[in-house]
């Protein structure tokens, strides 16, 4: 990398991105705001991604290139982005998605004028695969402004959306705080919480983020064995358990920080969400299916059979 430090640094994991890599880069390069680094983590692709991202490495000193070895997963490719930055703040990317030209410019903006801001935002507009406008897909969460670190920390469990934000502008000291992805699919939400006991989210509406739509994103991945081979690099049943590795993660994270917030308020918040009946009963699925793969399928079978009756 050069020597120069940037102000901001862009990390874009990337595993098989060719159909779309290109245009996500060529949205980072038009930036009104020019003083960046983009690193792209290569999780060890088989398609064109390579050779596309070399040649505009080539052209544009501000992207690196980066190549795995071998795929590390999802989680430690975006890790990896982090431990590789050197800005005073850090923006995540997908290799699928689009920012407006003005998008860094009015994050930078936004935290620089209010040191409590940890994480700035932009506003999400869905876009399918040929870059067409479309309803959004998914649910977006709140603006996070309160003061108490507890209710922030309770309104991010509670409002547990599409995890848009994890694409916004952090200030990267804060990143350094939290305990990142970790190797279960959607630990952004706990890394979200965990900067949200931190400190405060401002959506920013004039940085515009399109989220692209098409069969190929990871939230399509109906089995949830081979979603923890995408985040974990590896198939996983452990791993796979995804809603009890999320509450293991988040009563850790509520008792991490006694110096921001009393542990004790902020699993009173947690228990608020773990005592809903949805969840109690995605705990309940996950423990039957680590012990019976087979009967918990059966469950779940039963469980949409109901409802279906329910709504017929």
């Amino acid at each position: 990398m050069a020597d120069r430090t940037p102000r901001v640094s862009l990390a874009m994991p990337v595993y098989n991105g060719e159909r779309f890599v290109s245009e996500a880069i060529v949205s980072i390069l038009s930036q009104t705001f020019s003083d960046f680094e983009l690193i792209i983590t290569d999780n060890c692709s088989t398609d064109s991604t390579g050779t596309i991202v070399r040649d505009f490495a080539a052209r544009d000193p501000r992207v690196f290139y980066h190549r795995n070895q071998r795929n590390i997963g999802a989680a430690n490719n975006y890790n990896l982005g982090f431990k590789l930055a050197r800005g005073q703040y850090l923006k995540w990317c997908a290799c699928d998605d689009l920012i407006n030209p003005g998008h860094l410019a009015a994050l930078v903006a936004a935290l620089e004028s209010d040191p409590s801001l940890g994480l700035a935002h932009g506003q999400t507009i869905c876009i399918q695969a040929d870059g067409r406008t479309i309803p959004m897909v998914g649910e977006e969460m709140p603006e996070i402004t309160e003061t108490d670190p507890a209710e922030r920390f309770g309104k991010a469990v509670m409002s547990f959306g599409t995890c848009f934000q994890i694409f916004g502008l952090f200030r990267i000291d804060l990143l350094r705080r939290t305990t990142l992805h970790r190797p279960y699919y959607s630990s952004d939400e706990a890394l979200l919480a965990e900067a949200a006991l931190l400190s405060r989210f401002k959506r920013v509406p004039e940085a515009i983020f399109y989220n692209r739509e098409h069969d190929h994103r990871s939230i399509h991945i109906d089995s949830k064995l081979a979603r923890s081979s995408w985040q974990n690099g590896e198939a996983s049943r452990k791993a796979a358990s995804e809603h009890l590795n999320l509450l293991l993660h988040l009563y850790e994270i509520a008792g991490r920080h006694p110096e921001v917030v009393s542990p004790y308020r902020a699993r009173l918040q947690l228990i608020r969400f773990v005592k809903r009946p949805e969840q109690l009963s995605r705990y309940a699925l996950e423990i039957l299916s680590f012990l019976s793969p087979t009967i918990a399928q059966q469950a779940k079978s039963a469980i949409k059979l109901r409802g279906s009756l329910k709504t017929g």
